[in-house]
């Protein structure tokens, strides 16, 4: 029999346990009221309520010792602005433990209702932040909420629940990221438009300064004003004035000149990418990468036989696949109708009035001439994911949706290219062995060897394209991934067309993956290039960016996006998202 006391059981039970949650043998905690450290536990005793609590005490001295190696915390300059985000990360820290070791969530569950019992916002935004603490927990933990919780949450529970299905997601995804996780906190902030107020007395005291210094400039001015006026002839103010109107007018014609070339032009390439730099997304090199044509992959007879396969597997669908893709080809040509203006000298000869001719040969010949439509000119540019993670249902699902989106769009006359990116070769290639040979120098960026495919052109007639379709079925193709160069590839296509309307439809599984760029640098560096890409396309260009989540939800990267599971719900998908771009001009 232990000649411990159940108190001295219990504590070496939380020290252990706090150490090995924390990961940190030298921790050490202490116990009883009168401590001063931070890593105190008040009260320890057997009583089931009291070692709830100083287990979950003990977890949260354990989570802030793991994540001790963070950076600081964010500094705004505002006061209650930095408070808020202080608690907000403290939170972050108990959902991560939470997640993470299985019973600790009931632990720190008492522990934050404990601290309810005395708590009594003295300000609006105190509470506001209590009540945002609770919802977090409540949607990512899923935990039921006690009255008192719901006492706090009920003043913007509304306003919380309108806008839990556009930030919960995001935050979910952010919290192994301390700045992300904050980042996320402050649009939430803003989304309840709560303000802060940014030391008023301050702002005072600048507006009483600049107010005492735009009336003594206004003094000085009207003194000058009156020596110039008497050191003048009347006619030269009158010149003056014309001058600096005449000044003024070109500055405004230079930036209203800037701003329409900038619209109208289409090259945005050189833009976007310099755009992207700012995220210091580096490539090793690009030495090895390539662009090639579908066929030029494998043997034309091999490319028969992929296409015979892929009609094979689109067959059992095609009949509800083909009613779909007629309504929406109905939509689109209803857009494109002609409309014409008959009884002209000249233009395209009017057939219906030739047997006037017959009965009357002094009848002369009447000609139509077709009416401007509102019907954009347009180009769509699909890009397929082409990487290892759609092997089997997803890749099939992927080629079925090329290939009816691509026949529809074909026969509305729409322009269409069809393009896919995978690497060459599985963790890294030449790139690779060229970082090797260099000595592994830290932070490479991008360490493999892309292959970019084009499997239909856009000017490419869609019968002689049709067949490149059967290569995404091709097993030996199909390795990593790296989206956020792949959308600059396609936008850098797009840019050089001439059509008005462009759209880029992706196709993928979700995340980028290269486990040689992965392996060598942080571990979200091509996510965080993809989330910059597209950043930067939907806000610096007039491409409209559509994504189709193969079997996994894309809405983390694109605003515009939806997800199927099977081939049979891609008619519907399809026929709504591209209805919603034909529609609106």
């Amino acid at each position: 029999m232990s000649d411990k006391s159940s108190d001295q059981v219990i504590k070496d039970a939380l020290s252990s346990s706090t150490r090995a949650i924390s990961k940190n043998k030298e921790l050490e905690l202490s116990f009883g009221i009168d401590s001063l450290s931070s890593n105190s536990i008040p009260k320890v005793s057997s009583s089931k309520e009291d070692l709830v609590f100083s287990r979950g005490k003990s977890d949260k001295i354990a989570l802030k010792e793991k994540y001790s190696t963070e950076s600081p915390n964010k500094i705004t300059g505002v006061a209650e602005l930095d408070q808020i985000l202080f608690d907000q990360n403290e939170i972050r820290l108990e959902i991560l433990g939470s997640l993470q070791f299985s019973g600790v969530k009931n632990n720190l569950h008492s522990v934050f209702l404990e601290s309810l019992k005395d708590f009594a916002p003295e300000t609006p935004l105190q509470g506001a932040s209590k009540a945002l603490q609770i919802w977090l927990k409540q949607n990512i933990l899923k935990l039921k909420l006690t009255p008192k919780e719901e006492k706090f949450l009920k003043p913007l529970k509304e306003d919380l629940n309108a806008i839990e299905k556009k930030y919960i997601p995001r935050i979910k995804e952010s919290l192994e990221v301390k700045e992300d996780y904050l980042s996320e906190i402050q649009e939430v902030l803003n989304a309840l438009n709560i303000s802060f107020d940014e030391n008023k007395e301050e702002q005072e005291d600048e507006e009483s300064s600049s107010d005492q210094e735009d009336q003594s400039d206004s003094e000085d001015q009207d003194g000058q004003d009156e020596d110039q006026s008497e050191e003048s002839t009347p006619s030269e103010p009158e010149e003056a004035e014309n001058e600096s109107s005449e000044d003024f007018d070109m500055e405004d014609g230079e930036t209203e000149e800037t701003e329409e070339e900038w619209l109208e032009n289409r090259s945005k390439l050189e833009e976007l990418l310099g755009q992207v730099k700012e995220t210091e997304y580096k490539v090793f090199s690009r030495d090895y990468d390539e662009t090639i044509d579908a066929e030029d992959l494998c043997s034309a007879e091999e490319l028969r036989r992929l296409r015979t396969r892929l009609d094979q597997l689109i067959d059992p669908s095609k009949s509800v696949i083909a009613k779909l893709a007629n309504r929406l080809q109905r939509l689109l040509l209803a857009q494109q109708n002609r409309s014409w203006e008959y009884d002209k000298d000249e233009g395209i000869l009017d057939t219906s009035k030739l047997h006037k001719i017959i009965t009357d040969p002094l009848t002369s010949l009447s000609f139509k001439q077709e009416k401007d439509t509102k019907f954009k000119d347009t180009v769509v540019t699909i890009l397929v994911d082409s990487s290892g993670s759609m092997r089997g249902r997803s890749m099939t699902t992927a080629a079925i949706s090329a290939d009816i989106i691509g026949a529809t769009l074909d026969r509305c006359n729409i322009k269409t290219e069809i393009l896919g990116f995978t690497t060459k070769n599985w963790k890294g290639g030449e790139s690779r062995r060229l970082w090797v040979e260099c000595g592994k120098p830290n932070n490479p960026g991008r360490l493999n060897d892309l292959r970019h495919i084009i499997f239909k052109p856009a000017d490419l007639a869609w019968r002689r394209a049709k067949k490149n379709l059967g290569l995404m079925l091709r097993e030996g193709l199909l390795k990593e991934n790296v989206d956020g160069e792949a959308l600059l590839w396609a936008c850098g296509r797009l840019f050089k067309r001439p059509e008005q309307r462009q759209i880029l439809m992706v196709i993928s599984d979700g995340a980028p993956v290269d486990d040689s760029t992965l392996s060598t640098n942080s571990t979200s560096y091509l996510d965080n290039h993809l989330k910059a890409v597209i950043k930067e396309i939907e806000n610096k260009t007039d491409i409209d960016l559509l994504a189709i989540g193969i079997g996994h939800d894309v809405t983390r990267y694109y605003s515009k996006a939806v997800t199927i599971h099977r081939a049979e719900e891609l008619g519907g998908v399809m026929l709504e998202q591209l209805t919603e771009l034909f529609i609106t001009d």
